[in-house]
């Protein structure tokens, strides 16, 4: 056989081992994965864009949720390194070679192939491919969390605006009282100390308007950071119209066990040790090692029956496991990692169950007192100002009993927006417990 007839047999035996190496992806491995992160940067945001609306572009845009793709992309390429077979391993041998019946041996080469016992590559790349799945659920739990940030981040921003808009609608309010006093005080039925003090609560209210505007400057930075644009950069003014509903309890409760993603990436932490527990048994079977050797034959042999023919044979070989402990300590740590990712499921649907429940309280208490305030309160308060205004100006009421007038019905406006914004953060709350994000 001449030598590029033997390279080219040689090559074929390689094409032949290598082609051994391909193996079908696990039917559970993750799909779907992430492009290239967009290029950080300003959005253009609709002047009716609701709290719905920011978080459904936040979560595309936020650096966290980048990074938790990005993660998901690293853990997918896994799963190919952990199903491919060991490189093969070519070997050459020249010197003084042993002399057989054929002839003297001028040379030796081979082709060596490792073979995993069956089942130990498939069983690393389903664990692989499981981590991969648990990285997907994670970054559903980062959508989430940003999601909730910026509807809690709006709320925040809602209860700033309103802040600022009824302190300086109250001080309209706060002016009358002061033409009255004026009125009074010119009548000589009132005295000057009537005038300090009210000078004194409008004082007071511009306080209250210059932290208020530094609370909306604040809160519309913070959701302006969340959606990944610059501080001062325009949003929509912030409205109660998008609270939505809440649903039933039960199902709600029932929803969030079942398929929150941080259920789902507990499970699939339980399925990943499941399959590393059944690797670390079979790593105690033997792999195997397969090659094709070609030995070149001398023509000019020493014996008188040497006929220079080359030798082709194969070879097979096993590894001896016979190190146990450190075997047996693999299972016991898969052992454990499943008994921990299983605790893991538990946790995560009870802390479920509370923060589903909580929420829920939360937003159906909001809700009755934002009828509450409508239906009686408000409308009691602003009434009993004005008669009491009436009051004062016809002499039957003091500067006190006005001032505590104006008090109570600036304050109830302020809680019933405060009460408008926690129901709108309570439904964010119960929005994330929930796995919705969008």
């Amino acid at each position: 056989m001449n030598i590029p007839t033997r390279f080219l047999a040689i090559g074929a035996a390689l094409a032949l081992v290598t082609g051994c190496a391909t193996v079908d992806p696990p039917p559970d491995a993750p799909y779907g994965a992430t492009t290239a992160a967009n290029k950080p940067g300003n959005i253009a945001i609709p002047m009716n864009a609701g709290p719905d609306d920011l978080a459904a572009a936040g979560v595309r845009r936020h650096p966290s949720v980048k990074a938790a793709e990005a993660k998901v992309r690293r853990l997918m390429a896994k799963v190919p390194q952990a199903q491919a077979l060991p490189d093969p391993k070519i070997k050459f041998s020249a010197g003084s070679m042993a002399e057989t019946a054929a002839g003297r041996v001028d040379w030796m080469t081979g082709v060596e192939q490792a073979l995993p016992f069956p089942g130990k590559l498939r069983e690393i790349a389903a664990a692989a491919g499981k981590e991969a799945q648990g990285a997907a659920a994670e970054l559903e739990l980062a959508r989430l969390d940003i999601a909730e940030q910026i509807r809690s981040a709006y709320w925040d921003y809602f209860m700033a605006t309103e802040t600022a808009a009824i302190t300086t609608e109250t001080r309209s309010a706060l002016n009358l009282v002061r033409d009255s006093i004026d009125a009074r005080v010119a009548a000589n039925q009132a005295n000057q100390n009537d005038q300090l003090r009210i000078a004194t609560e409008f004082g007071k209210l511009e306080k209250v308007l210059v932290d208020a505007r530094q609370a909306e400057r604040s809160a519309r930075a913070r959701l302006n950071a969340l959606l990944d644009r610059p501080g001062d950069a325009p949003l929509p003014a912030p409205s109660a119209r998008e609270l939505g509903g809440r649903g039933e309890l039960r199902a709600l409760l029932a929803e969030a066990e079942a398929s929150h993603p941080s259920v789902k990436a507990a499970q699939a932490q339980v399925e990943a040790f499941r399959h590393r527990l059944n690797s670390a048994r079979l790593d105690r079977y033997p792999d195997f090692v397969v090659g094709l050797q070609h030995a070149a034959i001398s023509d000019e042999g020493l014996a008188p029956m040497a006929n220079g023919r080359d030798q082709i044979f194969g070879t097979l070989g096993i590894s001896l496991p016979l190190w146990q402990a450190p075997r047996r300590a693999r299972v016991e740590e898969a052992t454990a990692g499943i008994d921990e990712a299983t605790a893991k499921v538990a946790a995560a649907r009870s802390n479920l169950r509370f923060r589903v429940e909580d929420a829920w309280v939360r937003a159906q208490s909001a809700d009755e007192l934002i009828r509450l305030f409508d239906k009686q309160i408000l409308p009691e308060s602003k009434q009993a100002f004005d008669l009491v205004l009436t009051g004062y100006s016809a002499g039957t009421h003091s500067f006190v009993d006005i001032l505590d007038s104006w008090r109570s019905w600036l304050g109830f406006q302020l809680q019933q927006a405060g009460n408008r914004a926690q129901l709108g953060k309570a439904i964010a709350a119960l929005k994330s417990a929930t796995g919705e994000h969008g």
